[in-house]
């Protein structure tokens, strides 16, 4: 062999030895995961089984909501623990802008805690597990009971997935390195109106989710032209699906009631008990603002009965009501009694011009801030029956004319005053 040859051969060795280990890091890069995304979704999947499969868990998340849309714009926030372990033990647990509950279950007795009234329930704890809570203002449990069938079910709707750059999450205080996978389109199952997006952030070492963002573009209902977009973040800051068991575990299926709550057969509604409550209580002391901005103290009407009715324009349980109050008026505005709606339109205007349109024969008011606060918070319609001393006797969201003619019918004979109607 000659010279030359043999120099060749050297140099095409050397080159090799350059050249393949930059092939085959190319080759693996084009199979990374940034770039594979049957690989992404498989992995992705195999999370979902993980929660599906679990008997055990320990969920607590943190939720931020955001809605926004052409005309309205809305944001909440919500704290949610769900503990489920053998032997039908359980814990669920919900802070949000609709105040707060607690549903507990030791295998043998179940307590359900309502916070705002300081009531609480104790029974036998159901041998299937948890069940839904129908207490209106305590249903935000029901999801906490879902959440983790939520995680999973979420297979069944994904259809694409793909990789992007791995992101770092902190949970409690320490860096976790996560994998970030995004879906886009459609969601099997969904309305082709709604685009849903999801962002998931995993832990890659224990294959769980730590944060999880979702966008959803589309209509409220599939009859509306207004397009909203929601975007909902989770952080989990414990994330655990195989519980071991432990003192500390077996101390969050103990309810140990507060010295101020009070053991009840059944647990009310809090909307409406905090509506209630201003029953037997004298009326507050507010200024009723009318259109022109003269301003008119409900005190004023004191020595004759008042029926306030708050409602607004866009409220077809309102809107429905007001030919039953226009009869109501007709029976006993002769006899004394005062009424007076107040709308809660975001623009008073409209509901002038509402008012004016349909020529009710009493007078509206635009509800300021002063004046609701005074006043529970309510859903609408929302009625509120004073006496001629000035004492609430009727406070009830939704009109039950029924309720109401009861409550006027108590009043017996309004006495004569010469305060004019509004």
């Amino acid at each position: 062999m000659s010279r030359t040859s043999t120099q060749c051969i050297w140099a095409l060795a050397i080159l090799a030895c350059f050249v393949v280990p930059l092939f085959v890091k190319g080759a693996e890069a084009l199979q990374s995961p940034a770039d594979s995304t049957p690989d992404a979704l498989a992995f992705l999947n195999e999370v979902f089984e993980l929660y599906a499969k679990a008997t055990s868990y320990r969920l607590e998340s943190v939720e931020e909501t955001t809605m926004n849309g052409d005309f309205s714009r809305s944001w909440s926030k919500s704290l949610t623990t769900a503990i489920v372990a053998p032997g039908n033990h359980f814990r669920f647990e919900t802070q949000g802008a609709g105040g707060s509950a607690l549903q507990i279950s030791d295998g043998k007795t179940e307590w359900i805690y309502s916070p705002s009234l300081q009531q609480y329930i104790q029974q036998a704890a159901p041998d299937t597990g948890p069940m839904p809570v129908k207490v209106p203002g305590l249903t935000s449990l029901n999801e906490a009971q879902r959440i983790l069938k939520g995680l999973s079910g979420l297979q069944k709707l994904i259809r694409t997935a793909v990789y992007a750059p791995d992101e770092s999450v902190e949970v409690n205080g320490k860096s976790v390195t996560c994998k970030v996978i995004k879906t886009e389109g459609e969601l099997a199952g969904m309305s082709k109106r709604i685009t849903t997006r999801f962002t998931f952030w995993i832990d890659p070492r224990v294959r769980v989710i730590r944060k999880m963002i979702e966008v959803r573009e589309g209509p409220l209902r599939p009859e509306q032209a207004e397009i909203y977009i929601m975007e909902r973040k989770t952080f989990f800051s414990v994330t655990d699906l195989d519980l071991v068991p432990s003192p500390d575990l077996d101390q969050s299926f103990i309810f140990r009631p507060p010295a101020t709550a009070s053991l009840v057969e059944k647990l009310e509604d809090p909307m409406s008990a905090r509506v209630h409550q201003l029953v037997g209580k004298q009326a507050p002391e507010v200024s009723l603002k009318a259109g022109d901005g003269q301003e008119l103290p409900l005190k004023s009407f004191q020595g004759r009965p008042v029926l306030l009715d708050f409602w607004a324009t866009w409220c077809a349980p309102c809107v429905e009501s007001l030919p039953s109050l226009e009869k109501l008026y007709r029976e006993t505005s002769e006899k004394g009694l005062v009424l007076i709606s107040i709308d809660q339109d975001e623009e008073p205007q409209k509901a002038s011009e509402f008012w004016s349109k349909h020529n009710e024969p009493w007078h509206n008011f635009h509800a300021t801030p002063d004046i609701l606060s005074h006043f529970p918070g309510h859903g609408i319609p929302y009625f509120v029956l004073i006496d001629s001393s000035g004492r609430v006797v009727f406070s009830a969201s939704g009109l039950d004319e029924i309720a109401l003619r009861a409550a006027l019918s108590k009043l017996g004979p309004a006495p004569q005053s010469k305060t004019p109607n509004p």
